[in-house]
């Protein structure tokens, strides 16, 4: 079974959201994960590809199961309703298709480690 991981993120006008987004899945791409071939990514709402099109071209790519890892740091209306009523419709369109979703980024010691990161470079360029 053909496996791909597919990265969601929010959407946003500022077109240096889509580049970090871009930034990040090539990062994925040169980690060669071998337990995804195929990797793919789409925003829930504003930027493009949308969530539909970003699975519709990983279908298109031969992916059989997607495992969806949505890049949001909080459980809230998203998670809870939003991406879930689009996954229904996602899965009607693409009924042969396994679909996995993952959890959200959340509370995570490697955020705590960025964000610590953050602040002495902050530091750093003030000094």
């Amino acid at each position: 079974m053909k496996k791909a991981l597919f990265v969601l993120a929010h959407g946003s006008k500022a077109k240096e959201a889509d580049e970090i987004l871009i930034s990040i899945v090539e990062m994925l791409k040169k980690r060669d994960v071998q337990e995804f071939p195929l990797l793919g990514y789409g925003s829930l709402q504003i930027s493009t590809p949308s969530f539909e099109e970003g699975i519709d071209a990983l279908v298109e790519e031969g992916a059989e199961e997607i495992v969806i890892v949505p890049m949001f740091l909080f459980q809230g209306n998203h998670i809870k309703h939003d991406i879930p009523v689009e996954l229904q419709v996602i899965k009607e369109k693409h009924p042969k298709i396994e679909f996995i979703m993952g959890k959200h980024i959340g509370a995570d010691r490697r955020i705590a480690d960025i964000v610590e990161e953050r602040g002495k470079e902050a530091v750093a360029s003030i000094l």
